[in-house]
């Protein structure tokens, strides 16, 4: 399998076949999305990765996935309305990626969806599987046909059902000189097994053998990050989902007794064929962990880092225990090849081999497996099998997964379901051929929707002040959450608070994608990194006092919904402002602000009515807030500290408007309360003295009005 040259195709360019393959995998914290133009027949096959993108699920979907892993509580309703929900947001997760890359939903022929394993029994009588995320939705919500259920054709075959990435694994990783094998770390690990290859023989396919007469063949080898994440999970009471670069299991330290329990595990010693998943390293087993962890005194690092240690010591074990010789090199990927901890404890333990990260190769871990997943959507609609027997145990290769037929009339739309942003603007369309007059014209006409739009949410706007207000009076903040154009507008939002408003620089922040060097420049793939989104706002050290509002014009920017997921975690109000209706932003914030502007002029610029609409909102919200916090009196802006000679002329102005007098008496009256313009203003209208007017202040929380009408 060649990769093509290039990373990515212009959007005027539509490829002979775009593929996009959809995966959630075992650790369910969202949607991995790869947009892949696929042209070629294995061994021959080519590939180029257009645009890859990750989308978390909100909190509320990921607690459902959660509850129904569980027998207990994934009662049959709750499967049947989850398996609805997790296809619209993989539908949703699609059509941001497809936008991302810059083309519309008819660009693109197929959708391969593994959709999200809940439970898979791969032996013995009750041999089944279920992945849910429907397909029928993802079909309709996109317009594209769409390939799914992909496991349980090879079940039917007498084989597990997984891993099927082997196929994949064969065509992107073998070597003509090397022995390989293909890592995956996710919530379960598991490898495919490649021996080198002539190149001028096949490579490792379905049927044949290669040059050296040994097979590739793959199984899993047990758990990943499933009881790692699930440990942390515990440590921190839930406020972090995994172990950010190994950091904690790098400050505890293995034990040895409780990692020499763990590799007693029958599984392990279980010879493939084989696959597993939450039924056997799920909660129930991270529980037991757990629980012998802390009888023998451990600390929750120490038990984190043996645990990182048992999956390390797992997958060497499988390499020395079921190959036929340990391989020349291992390529690691996956989310456990971000594990600094975990991918040491590996160097260390399958040594002499190399242990590599695919993105070595050209392949970016995150998107392995969404590849794998176009890829075999691909064969699938070829007509040609996409298992590979010696890894899965089936009987026979088997063309895998049901179609599901889309609609090509939405596919061709001018842009993806809700994205209205992105759609062309029929106002415009011609602009290059108008005077300079005549574009001015045809903007503002547009702008002037821009107001109507905003007041379409007056009541969501008026919910967000009060809200904002109260956590604010209890000692929160409001954080503001953006990329690009919309990160910069709320980072100007907040910094305009200080010298307006007197308030605290740490009372109104912002965040913004990139960190601060993406105030004047743009920097690349920063608005797609999820984790970095929960990551600040870890830094930030957000509380259930604070209010996080996320704002992303198109609803579906991966650092926000980071954010966002990361901030509810915490207990914080969570907002969001977006210029589309039905986004995953919708789904992820308490609170929806969604002024729909429409199309831009420029189609896709959002810097222009979208950010208008934004600066419109923010300053809505920010405006209101300071109001119903007591820093007016009346429509004047009365908690300034005049630190500057222009200030200390507004100060006058202020003190002259709101007191009905002359400025030089307002100058009197400032001498007076040492340059305090409240207190001016109270001592003069109560008519007390300015000792006084501070105490009022203090017991009103200084609200002027309120410290007035004491008297």
């Amino acid at each position: 399998m060649r990769a093509l040259a290039g990373s990515r195709v212009p959007a005027a360019t539509i490829p002979a076949v775009l593929v996009l393959g959809l995966m959630s995998g075992t650790s369910a914290d969202g949607i991995d999305a790869a947009l892949v133009e696929l042209d070629g027949v294995p061994p021959g096959l080519r590939w180029r990765i257009v645009h890859r993108a990750s989308t978390p699920y909100p909190p509320d979907l990921r607690a459902e996935v959660f509850a129904c892993f569980r027998p207990e509580s994934g009662t049959v309703d709750r499967l049947c309305a989850l398996n609805f929900a997790l296809g619209r947001a993989f539908a949703d997760a699609a059509l941001a990626c497809i936008c991302a890359a810059g083309l519309q939903p008819g660009d693109v022929q197929l959708i391969g969806s593994h959709g999200q394993t809940l439970w898979h029994t791969p032996t013995g009588r009750d041999a089944s599987t279920l992945q849910l995320g429907e397909a029928a939705i993802i079909a309709e919500r996109t317009g594209i046909t769409t390939i799914s259920n992909f496991r349980a054709r090879d079940m039917a075959a007498g084989g597990q059902g997984a891993p099927l990435v082997a196929y994949v694994d064969t065509l992107l990783f073998g070597h003509p000189a090397l022995t390989r094998t293909a890592l995956n770390i996710g919530g379960i690990a598991n490898f495919t097994y490649l021996p080198s290859h002539s190149p001028l023989s096949t490579p490792p396919s379905v049927e044949s053998e290669v040059g050296s007469g040994e097979r590739a063949f793959a199984f899993d080898t047990g758990p990943g990050n499933m009881l790692i994440d699930d440990a942390v999970r515990r440590l921190t009471g839930g406020t972090q989902h995994y172990d950010r670069d190994g950091a904690i299991a790098a400050r505890g330290r293995v034990h040895d007794g409780l990692l020499a329990e763990l590799m007693a595990h029958p599984y392990l010693a279980q010879r493939p064929p084989k696959t597993t998943g939450r039924e056997t390293f799920g909660a129930q087993f991270g529980e037991q962990v757990w629980q012998r962890g802390t009888a023998l005194g451990l600390s929750g690092e120490d038990i984190v880092a043996t645990l990182t240690a048992f999956t390390a010591a797992s997958i060497a074990q499988a390499h020395r225990a079921f190959l036929p010789r340990l391989p020349d090199e291992v390529i690691v990927s996956g989310g456990g090849a971000r594990n600094a901890t975990l991918m040491h404890f590996l160097a260390q333990a399958l040594a002499p081999a190399r242990v590599r990260t695919s993105d070595e190769l050209g392949m970016p871990v995150e998107a392995k497996e969404a590849v794998a997943f176009a890829v075999l959507a691909y064969e699938t609609w070829h007509g040609r099998p996409g298992n590979l027997p010696a890894a899965t145990g089936a009987r026979h290769a088997v063309v895998l997964g049901s179609i599901t037929p889309g609609q090509p009339e939405r596919a061709h739309a001018a842009a993806p379901t809700g994205q209205v942003t992105e759609a062309i603007n029929p106002a415009s369309r011609d602009i290059d051929r108008l005077s300079a007059l005549e574009i001015v014209d045809v903007i503002n006409a547009e702008d002037r929707r821009v107001a109507e739009a905003v007041a379409t949410q007056r009541e969501a706007l008026a919910q967000a002040i009060d809200a904002i207000a109260e956590r604010i009076r209890q000692g929160g903040r409001l954080i503001y959450v953006g990329a690009g154009t919309s990160g910069r507008l709320g980072v100007l939002d907040a910094s305009e608070m200080p010298p307006t408003y007197n308030t605290s620089p740490a009372q109104v922040i912002g965040l913004i994608a990139g960190g601060p060097a993406a105030l004047t420049r743009s920097i690349e793939g920063a608005e797609d990194d999820v984790e970095q989104g929960r990551a600040d706002i870890v830094a930030a050290g957000v509380n259930a006092r604070d209010c996080v509002m996320g704002i992303a014009a198109s609803g579906r920017t991966p650092y926000v919904l980071g954010a966002l997921a990361e901030a509810r975690a915490r207990g914080a109000l969570t907002l969001g402002l977006t210029c589309n209706d039905d986004t995953p932003l919708h789904r992820a914030a308490d609170i929806v602000i969604a002024p729909v502007v429409g199309p831009e002029v420029i189609s896709g610029s959002t810097r222009m009515k979208a950010g208008t609409a934004t600066k419109l909102v923010l300053n809505t919200i920010s405006t209101g807030v300071m109001v119903k916090l007591g820093k007016t009196f009346g429509n004047l802006m009365v908690d300034l500290q005049a630190t500057n000679s222009k200030l200390r002329e507004r100060a006058k102005r202020i003190v002259a408007q709101a007191c009905s007098v002359s400025l030089d008496e307002a100058t009197r009256l400032l001498a007076q309360c040492d340059g305090e313009v409240k207190t001016a203003i109270v001592s003069h209208l109560a008519r007390i003295t300015p000792a006084q007017a501070r105490a009022r202040l203090k017991a009103t929380g200084g609200v002027v009005r309120k410290a007035i009408e004491e008297t």
